[in-house]
C-alpha cells in the first residue's frame, strides 16, 4: 500500500461534491463459522478497489466478483477498510470507507468483571521493568473482556512473547504484566496484565494516523526530567518500518512511552528512538494504524501459558532496582 500512496498523493483532487459517499453494506455481526459478506456501493466502475482486513492473521478471503468482500475468520472484532482509486481527466483520486464486522464465539465469553476503569492517559503511563531494564508503557482500553488490560510499551524494552515483568502506575500500584505481541521492525510490545484490576487509568488509540503538524506530547520515565509534559509536532508520515517520524524531546527511560495527540489526547504512537536525546529532534515510533493492527484479542491467549521465566523475588523496589533502558540512537536522513 505504501508504494501505491507514493503514486497518487501528488495528484489527488476532491470528489465531487454532488457524488454519492462510498458505502460499506452488510451485516455487522455473524454467527460463527459465517461467511463475512461485505459490499461496497457508489463506485465508479472504472475505478480501482482495494480491501483490507485488520487484523489479518487467520483470515480467508474468498475469491469475490468485483465490489464484493468475503472472507472466514476465527472469532473476534475486525476492521474492514475499503479503498477506491479512481482517475478523473488524468487526476487520481483516493476515496476510503471503514465498518467494523463481529463474528461470534462458539462458546460464551467469561463474564468480565465489575468495573471499567477511567479514561485518564496521564495517570495510564507507568514504569514497566524487565529484570532490570526501565522503560515506559501504557494501558490501553478499553479493557479486555476477560477483565485484564492491555498495555502497550516498545519492542526493544522486551525480549520476546512470554516474557514477565511489572508494572508501576503513578499511585504506587504494581501488576503483574506478559509480554503476547512483540514486532520488531515497527517497535511495538504488547503486554497484559496478570490481574483483573477494575479501576485502572487509561488511553485510548486515535482511530488513523495523524497528519504532518498535528500537535503531539508524552510523558515518559526518562532520566531526563522523568514525568515531565514535552511537546512537539508529527513531521511525516507512515514510512516502510511502519513508523511515523516526529520532533519530540525524549531521553532513556521514556522508550514505549505514549505519544498523544495535543486536541484529543487519544495515543497515535510509542516512543521507539531518537536522532538525540534530551532536546526536540527527530524521534520515531510505530504509526497509529500499525499499534490498532497489532493489539491482540483477548481470546487468543486464553488457556495458553508460557514456560515461565525466573524473576527476581516480589515485591520489586523500583527505586532502587529500575534502570532505564538506553533509547536506540538513529541517524538523521
Amino acid at each position: 500500500m505504501r508504494f501505491l500512496f507514493a503514486v497518487v498523493l501528488f495528484a489527488l483532487v476532491p470528489l465531487a461534491a454532488n457524488a454519492e459517499p462510498l458505502r460499506i453494506v452488510g451485516e455487522t455481526k455473524y454467527k460463527p463459522h459465517s461467511l463475512v459478506r461485505l459490499r461496497a456501493e457508489n463506485v465508479d466502475p472504472k475505478a480501482a478497489l482495494l480491501w483490507r482486513v485488520y487484523p489479518s492473521q487467520g483470515v480467508q478471503r474468498a475469491s469475490s466478483p468485483r465490489g464484493l468482500l468475503e472472507f472466514a475468520a476465527h472469532p473476534g472484532t475486525y476492521e474492514v477498510e475499503l479503498l477506491v482509486i479512481s482517475n478523473t481527466d488524468g487526476n487520481l483520486s483516493v476515496e476510503e470507507a471503514r465498518v467494523s464486522v463481529t463474528i461470534e464465539s462458539c462458546t460464551p465469553a467469561p463474564p468480565k468483571p465489575p468495573g471499567d476503569g477511567k479514561l485518564d492517559p496521564v495517570n495510564a503511563l507507568g514504569r514497566i521493568r524487565f529484570g532490570n531494564a526501565g522503560c515506559t508503557a501504557t494501558i490501553i482500553g478499553p479493557r479486555r473482556p476477560d477483565g485484564r488490560w492491555d498495555v502497550l510499551t516498545a519492542a526493544h524494552c522486551v525480549t520476546g512473547v512470554g516474557q514477565r515483568g511489572s508494572l508501576m502506575l503513578k499511585d504506587g500500584r504494581t501488576l503483574g504484566i506478559r509480554v503476547v505481541a512483540h514486532h520488531k521492525t515497527p517497535d511495538v510490545a504488547w503486554c497484559v496484565t496478570e490481574e483483573q484490576v477494575a479501576d485502572l487509568p487509561y488511553a485510548v488509540i486515535a482511530r488513523e494516523n495523524p497528519k504532518p503538524g498535528t500537535a503531539i506530547w508524552h510523558r515518559g520515565y526518562g532520566v531526563d526530567q522523568p514525568g515531565n509534559r514535552e511537546e512537539g509536532e508529527v513531521e511525516s508520515g507512515e514510512d516502510a518500518n511502519g513508523q511515523l517520524r516526529m520532533r519530540l524531546s525524549v531521553s532513556s527511560g521514556d522508550s514505549g512511552g505514549g505519544i498523544f495527540r495535543a486536541d484529543t489526547n487519544e495515543l497515535v504512537s510509542v516512543v521507539c528512538c531518537t536522532s538525540d536525546m534530551a532536546r526536540k529532534a527527530w524521534m520515531w515510533g510505530a504509526a497509529t494504524e500499525v499499534i490498532r493492527r497489532t493489539r491482540p484479542r483477548a481470546d487468543a491467549d486464553i488457556g495458553w501459558e508460557p514456560v515461565p521465566i525466573p524473576l527476581r523475588s516480589w515485591p520489586i523496589d523500583f527505586a532502587e532496582d529500575w534502570q532505564p533502558l538506553p533509547i536506540p540512537i538513529r541517524v538523521a536522513r
